[in-house]
């Protein structure tokens, strides 16, 4: 049973966590704070959804980043095994949280490419944003990387050609202090309760929607919820497109 501060990743909380951050911060995009130059009237904000298994628990939380009148920024996969962006449920799902005003990214995965390096890789990430781009006929805005820290470089130090991506110093230290929801907690606490929050500092908050849920639950219940709904799709999918499988069950 969901315990251990785990009332804090559900969707009521949620709410009332960007609520709070309205009231004292201001919504930019990572165009926007890679551009800042001084202080601003208000401390700033970025808020950012790496969407890496899970479609359909993005699209519930951009309905209620959308309710509270937030733009978030989703960065989708091209190259992610649970999901398609390019299957007609995948490209429908992606559609609805555009439609919702907010803006789109590209969640890109240096662990596809055997060879990698910071030589090549705005080339490969170009490659992925023109699929995107072609396929949803919307540019890409921003660059995130899945799990930067398996790069046999660092992705810190590389800059993009044409995109901002969320691991530049700007927005990890330097103009922004970064907090993120990885493996289903707050590393360093809740971020309300942050010296950077309650000092008004200007924050880049990564969070990733498959942690979030109705009603309390651990990590790993979200994860065994995920691979259950992914067996229901699989069956669902073979059901209706494999005769010898209802013949047969």
């Amino acid at each position: 049973m969901a315990g251990n501060g785990r009332e804090r990743f559900t969707y009521d909380y949620y709410k009332h966590f960007l609520s709070r951050l309205r009231e004292t911060h201001r919504l930019i995009t990572f165009d926007h704070g890679k551009g800042i130059v001084g202080e601003a009237d208000k401390p700033l904000l970025i808020l950012r959804h790496d969407i890496d298994v899970d479609l359909e628990a993005a699209v519930m939380m951009s309905s209620l980043d959308k309710d509270l009148g937030i733009h978030s920024t989703y960065f989708f996969m091209v190259s992610c095994p649970l999901y398609n962006v390019f299957s007609a449920k995948g490209a429908e799902q992606i559609k609805q949280i555009l439609a919702a005003g907010h803006h789109f990214g590209l969640h890109f995965d240096c662990a596809v490419y055997e060879d990698i390096s910071a030589h090549n890789l705005n080339d490969y990430v170009e490659e992925e944003c023109h699929l995107l781009e072609h396929f949803f006929k919307k540019s890409i805005e921003a660059v995130s990387f899945h799990r930067p820290r398996s790069a046999s470089f660092e992705v810190r130090n590389v800059e993009l050609k044409r995109l901002p991506h969320s691991y530049e110093p700007v927005f990890d230290g330097d103009k922004f202090q970064y907090r993120a929801d990885s493996r289903g907690n707050w590393a360093k606490g809740d971020p309300l309760e942050s010296p950077e929050f309650l000092t008004r500092k200007n924050l880049h908050l990564c969070i990733h929607p498959i942690w979030w849920t109705m009603v309390p639950k651990t990590p790993l219940e979200c994860l065994v919820d995920l691979v259950q709904r992914i067996g229901n799709r699989s069956e669902q999918y073979i059901a209706e497109n494999c005769q010898v499988w209802n013949e047969c069950k």
